[in-house]
């Protein structure tokens, strides 16, 4: 892995009040230590045997966004989804393809044809069969442009999906597209619902969510709590080996920490990095750290008319932020920082420093706003306390150089649903990454998809012929070294066009007691529960 960079411009000179101010912010923001919070012992076995019952508690961020996978979005949405329904291929921590549903797979020559084959033991829990008339369904649900599922931007190489026997499936593309398996079998598209429970759902599966998956729904209380049982009927009767699981909303991350520490919850996702000391100290924890395929950012509506549609406006913005400041404030300089690229720091496709993107430079920063003359804007936040912190710090530097932002916070699924509106003037935004590097990038700036009146994961509204064609090229290359070349030609591309101002890799801190096994590292942050188990 790739050091970590220190790449400054110009203006890296005048840090010093800026310092000062947010170290402020950070005292104020960590007043709220926590106290009286020493965790119970919990058994640890160092060499542990899988071992069947008990209930899983899991304290999440935020809220699902549905139960149903049209809406899969977030990686809490997707961790929740894949207790009930399964896809038909699995990744593993490297981004391997690997089968699930699915046993495997044929493509041809010209890269237009995948043929897939299905496994034969498996049903629905509603006792209906899975074949591949139930794969049809399903991915033509997902791939209806009027059903308006978040995975538009993934499928649309797709050009048609049809049943060639009972067990095995052909997805015909309309271009060749290398990482096809990743972005579209082993994600969103690939999760299987019921033809039935489909048809009965009146469109929404949300509300009687039934897969193939080994927990099946008992209740859901709305951004509050999920709860589900071990299937009986699932394909292997030796799993699931939890009596249950419980995803729990807890948003501030010192209350996630806090419950972990007491036993109240036996795994906190993605708790802030300032915890990792304390955690390291509790012999009952244990640190799960994920690695990081996404980013942390604040992104910019590009579209006419807005303050940022001017790019020297989002290229001042980007300029007046010294992330290294940031993190070495909050977070004692642990986050993965000098990302120039949709691709963070120390991943698989991380592009070290790109031409023409914009580093700190508070001098060339104010220059750029007074030839503006002058630059105001709402920023919109998920409201938590370490969003505030970093937005605070943002703001604070954006007003050195004359830039004048309004925090507006709000609840993450409406920040996801004002995302996906383009309803937005700047916004502190996190993606949890894709396993394939398409991921990272078509779908958020495809100029097919840059529908100003209609919801789109295009959320910048960014709309540009020769970023498309570079895109289209970097996915349908095989070779992966030559793959790496075209992803710098489009990380060339929108480092001109500035869309986002990157701060720091989406690299997750995941922490479990230590009693808790069987859960795979996933870069992308996606928790699987069908090996989990507890040792009691």
């Amino acid at each position: 892995m790739r050091e970590n960079r220190k790449v400054r411009g110009s203006g890296a000179g005048c840090r010093g009040g800026l310092g000062r101010g947010l170290r402020g912010i950070l005292a104020a923001a960590t007043a709220l230590v926590l106290a009286g919070c020493g965790a119970a012992a919990v058994p640890d076995d160092p060499d542990p045997q899988p071992q069947s019952g008990g209930t899983l508690t899991v304290g999440v961020e935020a809220s699902w966004v549905s139960l149903d996978p049209l809406r899969a979005t977030t990686y809490v949405s997707y961790s929740v989804l894949l207790t009930m329904y399964e896809q038909l291929f699995d990744l593993t921590a490297e981004g391997e393809v690997v089968p699930n549903l699915a046993t495997g797979y044929e493509v041809s020559e010209d890269g237009l044809t995948y043929t897939v084959a299905l496994r034969e033991d498996v049903e629905f829990q509603d006792g209906e069969p899975f074949d591949a008339d139930a794969v049809v369904t399903n991915v033509d649900r997902m791939r209806d442009p009027a059903n308006g599922c978040s995975c538009l931007g993934e499928m649309g190489m797709l050009e048609d999906v049809r049943a060639k026997d009972p067990h095995t499936v052909e997805f015909l593309l309309n271009r060749p597209h290398a990482g096809f398996p990743t972005a579209v079998l082993a994600s969103a598209p690939g999760m299987m619902a019921s033809p039935a429970a489909i048809e009965a759902s009146g469109g929404d599966l949300g509300a009687n969510p039934v897969g193939t998956g080994p927990f099946q729904l008992v209740s859901e209380v709305a951004d509050s709590s999920v709860r589900m049982e071990a299937w009986e009927g699932y394909r292997d009767p030796e799993r699931p080996y939890l009596d249950g699981v419980e995803f729990r909303v807890i948003a501030d991350t010192d209350s996630r920490y806090s419950s972990l520490a007491s036993t109240s919850i036996d795994v906190a996702d993605n708790v802030a990095h300032s915890w990792v000391s304390d955690a390291e100290l509790d012999p009952s924890i244990r640190l799960d750290p994920q690695g990081a395929v996404g980013s942390s950012f604040v992104m910019f509506n590009t579209a006419e008319g807005r303050p940022l549609a001017d790019s020297d406006a989002r290229r001042a913005a980007c300029m007046a932020l010294d992330t290294e400041l940031m993190d070495e404030v909050f977070y004692g300089g642990t986050r993965l920082t000098g990302q120039e690229s949709p691709f963070p720091t120390g991943s698989a496709w991380d592009m070290g420093q790109v031409e023409g993107y914009p580093r700190f430079d508070q001098e060339g920063a104010r220059s750029l706003v007074d030839e503006l003359g002058g630059l105001s804007f709402d920023l919109q936040i998920s409201a938590n306390p370490e969003n505030t912190r970093t937005a605070q710090a943002i703001e604070a530097q954006w007003r050195t150089v004359g830039i004048d932002a309004r925090i507006r916070p709000t609840d993450q699924p409406t920040l996801v649903e004002n995302a996906f509106a383009h309803d937005f003037d700047a916004l502190l935004y996190r993606w949890r990454g894709a396993m394939d590097p398409d991921g990272n990038v078509n779908r958020w700036f495809n100029s097919a998809l840059a529908t100003p009146d209609a919801p789109s994961s295009n959320y910048n509204l960014v709309s540009d012929e020769e970023l498309d064609g570079l895109m289209l090229a970097a996915a349908a290359e095989r070779d992966p070294q030559a793959r790496m070349e075209k992803y710098r030609e489009v990380s060339l591309k929108l480092a001109e066009i500035t869309p986002y101002c990157y701060l720091w890799g989406a690299d997750w801190m995941r922490m479990s007691l230590v009693n808790v096994h069987g859960i795979p590292a996933r870069p992308d942050n996606i928790m699987l529960l069908r090996d989990a188990y507890k040792v009691e």
